[in-house]
């Protein structure tokens, strides 16, 4: 067995990071030196990485994400959650049994469970984060191929996408790709109502603007909708290795607007975007449980693209304090309706 020594993120070159990333081919956004830099200058955020390194000082395995506090003051430490937003990256078994060894004994005391949502799984990473006592649990995703010219993407479209879009098409929908000041501006109201009405959290301001603000790849895209001059659907999405991740999106939720079925058209036109820019793929990043109806899944399938279940590990920390967060999470949700 291979000796690693496991060091963080100040004790390794951006570059070395970068070009691990970049060439390992599950290697994605998520795991980027830029996203670590953007969570980790967010409040409620603490990024975290580690890396397996072998005796030549090579990356052999990379675990990465961050630390959410939702709630300050007193509720904190039953509020913190460990979330990957990707699997951990690794060129061996040996390395990367190594890394998630250390990482287990980290973050005890840090955050009362570990979530890692998968992007891929195989037999090596099963085996080695079962070893380590981790729950899977299913959890869809959608990645939509995208064709060569537009013609064959309409075709891949699903009959009830295509009555929408071609409804959308009556109207005077403007729709652009704009990082401007203004346009994160009335991104992050439409996603604060948005949310605020689901009692989710959301990042503040300040991970959008860095999102921008910290790009030096062209990795940051947001896409609006706007009608009469007024923005009404905002984008947030990533661009990496030909992968367009769609992250968050805020929309105007007036009954008469939404009618007119803009959200159908506008993910046609940011699909027909990507097909004019050479963008391979289209990660919708989620697609909710199996065996759990779920609307917004169907309207993401009517788009085409690969329904896969790559599941979410999950490792609970401190059962008590879990169970207590989750009870208190539960009856606030109750309280509004949600449940």
């Amino acid at each position: 067995m291979n000796n690693y020594q496991i060091i963080q993120a100040h004790e390794v070159s951006r570059s070395d990071w970068q070009d691990y990333v970049s060439r390992h081919p599950y290697g994605s956004i998520f795991h980027t030196p830029y996203l670590f830099d953007v969570y980790n200058a967010t409040p409620n955020f603490k990024s975290y990485a580690f890396f397996a390194v072998d005796e030549n000082g090579s990356i052999n395995a990379l675990l990465s994400g961050f630390l959410q506090t939702v709630k300050s003051g007193l509720a904190s430490k039953l509020s913190t959650r460990s979330v990957l937003m990707h699997s951990p990256l690794f060129n061996d078994h040996n390395s990367f049994f190594s890394l998630l060894g250390y990482y287990n004994k980290w973050v005890k005391g840090k955050a009362i469970y570990t979530e890692i949502r998968n992007h891929y799984i195989d037999e090596d990473y099963s085996r080695c984060i079962l070893s380590y006592n981790y729950n899977w649990e299913g959890h869809y995703n959608i990645v939509k191929e995208i064709p060569s010219n537009t013609d064959e993407l309409w075709k891949q479209i699903g009959r009830k996408r295509k009555d929408g879009i071609n409804k959308g098409k009556r109207y005077d929908f403007e729709i652009s790709e704009d990082n401007s000041e203004r346009t994160v501006t009335n991104f992050y109201n439409l996603l604060t109502d948005n949310y605020s009405k689901l009692s989710l959290p959301i990042p503040k301001r300040l991970f959008f603007e860095n999102c921008v603000s910290q790009d030096r790849n062209g990795y940051c895209k947001f896409f609006e909708l706007n009608e009469d001059g007024i923005t009404k659907i905002v984008l947030l999405s990533f661009l990496y290795k030909s992968t367009l991740f769609a992250v968050y999106i805020g929309s105007d939720q007036d009954p008469e607007f939404i009618r007119k079925r803009p959200i159908d058209y506008f993910y046609y036109k940011v699909m027909c975007w990507c097909a004019d820019n050479g963008v391979k793929y289209f990660d919708w990043l989620g697609a909710g449980k199996p065996n759990v109806s779920y609307g917004v899944r169907d309207f993401k399938l009517q788009y085409g693209g690969e329904l896969v279940d790559f599941g979410r590990f999950q490792m609970i920390h401190s059962p008590l304090g879990f169970k207590i967060a989750e009870t208190g999470f539960k009856f606030i949700q109750k309280l509004k309706g949600k449940i």
